[in-house]
């Protein structure tokens, strides 16, 4: 499951805004524009989603029905060139998918006794999906194609990206269903997963997982350009940036152990501190240390990402478990990534140089690294994990 759940946006994710601003040639700030459409649909779709699964329908269902249409969406996407009907189709694409995140994390949650201990181990093979879509794509199918847009393979990654939604919509099929919950008195259920997030704890790691996602979308909207901007071709582009997935995999194959010896709050530290270091280094310019650099987006998503998941599982009873997962998702896949696409977008149209399409990525990534030290500062000094039993 999480191996096709990833696959999908493997295809696109990586190699988006450079298909869009040197294939489809729409300027950096309409880039941010469609690139945040999925956030603004995540503001919406999600709180319709939290009611859906935890009572109408159980998350293993409504995750194939998700991915089903989400993958038609996706094939009519391939076939758009114009700024306005891809931002609109994009929009309600995210209504679609970015929903499945969350609810893959809930059916992992249903089935696992220790998610401190398990998650880590199941939710690794999303970012192995992604090393074997970027190699096989680009080795496979990219290999030997031209240098410029035209003729290119590249926009094949959007139908493989609607095949990778349709296979997980069958396998989702045969997942067995996990709790869905009860009709309750005293209130929708919908109001007491909310009142979930009144724990000081939560409240703070809420606003700074807005805060994160920000700068973890300064990478998404960034990198491709980057790379292509200091050199790689396209069919390089994918297996670089798929270095970081590739590191992602051991940071939560050991992210278990991790979280038992050093707690929850330097585990978060320490994913914050990765988003400094791989920004200062990606602002130098040099390609030889950007790629050494890439495999840290792993301890940057899993340190802080994944263990912020695992932290709302634990303040989450059976019953609301899926719905807490859709809300904070909402920071991560809403707010943070709209917020985040829209700053990167405007950052790079500031500093994109007179008279070329170069941007200045010194700055760039610069002021990514800013806005993380602040995240650091914020958690060493004021965040205080609670430990709450599940009732």
């Amino acid at each position: 499951m999480m191996f096709l759940q990833y696959a999908a946006p493997g295809f696109t994710l990586p190699i988006l805004s450079h298909y869009l601003k040197n294939h489809l040639g729409f300027e950096p700030v309409q880039v941010g524009w469609i690139m945040a459409m999925p956030a603004i649909a995540a503001m919406v779709a999600p709180f319709f989603m939290a009611y859906v699964a935890d009572r109408a329908i159980s998350a293993e269902r409504l995750l194939a029905v998700c991915h089903a249409l989400a993958g038609i969406l996706m094939l009519i996407l391939y076939r758009q060139d114009g700024f306005w009907p891809f931002l609109l189709l994009y929009f309600a694409y995210g209504l679609l998918f970015v929903p499945t995140f969350a609810l893959t994390n809930a059916v992992a949650f249903h089935h696992v006794r220790d998610a401190k201990r398990e998650f880590g181990a199941i939710r690794m093979w999303g970012p192995a999906s992604w090393v074997v879509v970027a190699f096989g794509f680009s080795i496979l199918w990219l290999r030997g194609e031209p240098a410029d847009a035209a003729g290119s393979r590249l926009p094949h990654a959007l139908v493989l990206c609607a095949v990778s939604s349709w296979a997980l919509a069958l396998y989702a099929l045969t997942l067995p269903r996990g709790h869905t919950g009860e009709k309750e008195k005293g209130g929708p259920a919908f109001w007491k997963t909310v009142r979930l997030f009144a724990d000081p704890s939560l409240l703070l790691l809420c606003a700074l997982t807005f805060l994160n996602a920000v700068v973890h979308q300064f990478y998404y909207f960034g990198m491709s350009p980057f790379l292509s901007q200091i050199g790689f071709a396209d069919r390089h582009i994918m297996p670089a940036m798929s270095m970081g997935q590739l590191g992602e995999v051991f940071a939560l194959l050991l992210l278990g152990r991790c979280i038992a010896r050093l707690g929850v709050k330097r585990a978060l530290i320490i994913g914050v501190l990765a988003q400094v270091a791989r920004c200062v280094v990606f602002a130098s310019g040099k390609p030889a240390l950007a790629l050494l650099m890439v495999p840290s987006h792993g301890v940057c998503y899993a340190f802080f990402f994944t263990v912020a998941y695992i932290y709302v599982d634990s303040h989450s009873p059976p019953a609301h478990r899926a719905g807490a997962q859709q809300l904070f998702n909402i920071l991560i896949a809403g707010f943070g990534n709209l917020a985040g696409n829209l700053v990167a977008g405007k950052t790079a149209q500031m500093f994109t140089v007179a008279g070329t399409r170069a941007i200045d990525f010194r700055v760039f990534w610069l002021v990514s690294a800013g806005i993380a030290v602040v995240i650091a500062s914020a958690l060493a000094l004021f965040f205080r994990p609670s430990e709450k039993a599940k009732p």
